[in-house]
């Protein structure tokens, strides 16, 4: 993919995926293979799919305001994201994570890896990351 495909394809990803936790799209965006590191605890695409569906018995809201840095690599088919997420949990609880993510696409345009770190601002959002 190219630059512009990079970026759309990442928009697309984290508006399905990680705004509207929408499960059932999980497939389309990432590879059978997929691996994620979240503050070095590493997941498979089955454990992940199961981090989201915690994420989403727990949290009301995900925002993320924009992308404070976007860097895309189109040799390496690498996208690298710094932003801040705004938690709103559904006990009414609100704060922010700031997220370092890099994500590798595959030659179908799916994620295959991503390598984050993940820092809370505040103490009702704490160990969301990796939950």
């Amino acid at each position: 993919m190219n630059k512009q495909q990079l970026q759309q394809q990442i928009e697309q990803v984290y508006l399905d995926i990680l705004i509207e936790l929408n499960l059932e799209k999980v497939d389309t965006y990432f590879a059978p293979d997929y691996v994620q590191v979240t503050d070095h605890i590493t997941t498979d695409i089955n454990e992940f799919k199961a981090h989201l569906e915690k994420l989403k018995a727990v949290v009301k809201s995900l925002t993320i305001e924009t992308f404070k840095d976007m860097l895309i690599d189109e040799e390496k088919q690498t996208v690298f994201l710094r932003y801040d997420v705004i938690v709103e949990k559904k006990d009414n609880s609100i704060g922010n994570i700031e997220v370092y993510a890099v994500f590798t696409f595959n030659d179908d345009g799916k994620v295959i890896a991503c390598n984050e770190l993940t820092k809370e601002y505040d103490e009702q959002v704490k160990g969301l990351g990796s939950i």
